[in-house]
Order: C-alpha cells, then structure tokens, then sequence
C-alpha cells in the first residue's frame, strides 16, 4: 500500500493587499481542486482526477501533495510509469522525503525495476528507521533479484520491528527454502501457525516444504555421488591439488 504525503507550503512575504488577495484567491481555488481531485478518484475516475491535479499545479507547481496525489491517481489509472515522473518531479522537491522515497519504491517495484526500488527502500529505511514496510518490501525484491542473503537480512531487519508478523515469517520461511534451508523453514513456519494457527495460507506451505525437503534429502546420494566423480583425481577444480 501507498502511504500518504502531507505538505504545508512555506509562508511567502507577500508586499502589497493586492497580492494577499491574489494568494488568497489562488490558495482557494486549490484547495478546490485538490478536493474535487481527490473526491474523483474516491469514485474510481482517476483519468478526470489527474486532470484536475494538472489544473492545480498550474496555479501552485510547488505543492508537494498535489504531485504526489496526481502520483497516486496515476497508479490506480495503471499509468506506472507516469508515477515514476511524477515521482521524481516530489523528490525534486523533496529530496529527504522517506514517503516519496517508499512510494516510488512501491512503483519500482511494480514494474519489476527491483534495483532501483532497492535504492529507494534502503534510503526510505535510513531516513526513517522504524519504516518496517521497506525491509518488507526490500527483502521481496532482493529475493526477485536471486540474492537471497540480503533478501534475509531484510527480513530480519523486517521483523525486529514487527517480530509477531505472519507475513513476515512467511516470507523468510519461502527464502530459506531457497537456499535448501528446510528446517529451519519449517521452524519458522510453525512459529507462524502458533501466531495464527486458522492460517490455510501456513498450514499449506508447511506441507509443500516437508514435500520438498523429502524430495531433497531422498536425492542426496545421487548428489553426493555426482561430487565424488567430479573430484576423483584428486584434483580441486578450482586450485589444483588439495
């Protein structure tokens, strides 16, 4: 999910009455806008809401809120990559921003850029520290990426901060088994089941990964054979003789 950016613009010295009016006035009809905009996309008509946004940010380009809100309507209108501008365009103008950063991490994501989501989350999780969501969500692409190791470290770093996460420990469970990890898969999916012990989701993989590490363990001796003729001469295939 999304999280929601809050931007105050900053107080302007304004010179004359005549300019107050001219603020007041243009602060007004954005706030109109930015009602009407977010009311559209409420009702599911987000092309007409990012129309909206476009109108606004004619009248005030450095509202934070109304380019990351036209960012959002862009998404829910499956228009990614325009978020991704839209995006860039709020870290522009909010370089530390961790929501910008997590959200266009989201959007990364979706269209499988998973490194340069990585950027995105890490950078998220350094600024804000306790943003659980991005080592979640970091640990998911590392784990598409086929690096398994910062994939757990991810999620370890996940759930010190939300240690009784089903999902979580989960998701850890489905990367130890990538690495033939399956009991302690399985340890950490039983320490799942005991969280929410009506999960079919847990219940289900607990069978899946018992059926695997058979699967596994029932082959080893051929595995093991395979070693014992690649090495038979002795020889290391790496350095030569050992």
């Amino acid at each position: 999910p999304m999280q929601r950016v809050i931007f105050t613009a900053g107080t302007q010295i304004l010179e004359s009455k005549d300019e107050v009016k001219r603020r007041q006035r243009r602060v007004s009809e954005v706030r109109s806008f930015l009602y009407d905009a977010e009311k559209l996309v409420g009702e599911g008509k987000y092309n007409e809401a990012i129309e909206i946004y476009d109108k606004a940010l004619k009248k005030e380009r450095t509202l934070l809120t109304l380019v990351t809100g036209k960012a959002h309507a862009l998404i829910l209108a499956g228009n990614l990559e325009g978020a991704v501008k839209a995006y860039n365009k709020a870290m522009k103008m909010s370089p530390n921003n961790a929501t910008v950063l997590f959200n266009r991490g989201v959007v990364l994501q979706k269209l499988a850029r998973y490194k340069e989501a990585v950027n995105d989350y890490i950078r998220a999780a350094e600024i804000q520290p306790r943003n659980a969501k991005a080592h979640y969500n970091c640990s998911l692409c590392f784990k598409a990426l086929g690096d398994y190791g910062e994939a757990l470290d991810q999620i370890d770093d996940y759930l010190k901060l939300e240690p009784k996460s089903v999902d979580g420990l989960y998701n850890k469970a489905n990367i130890l088994v990538k690495v033939k990890e399956f009991q302690q898969s399985l340890s950490i999916l039983e320490e799942a089941l005991k969280l929410d012990p009506s999960d079919t989701g847990v219940k289900n993989k607990i069978e899946k990964v018992k059926e695997e590490k058979r699967e596994w363990d029932e082959a080893e001796p051929a595995r093991r054979k395979a070693r014992e003729a690649k090495y038979k001469d002795g020889k290391s295939q790496l350095y030569g003789f050992f």
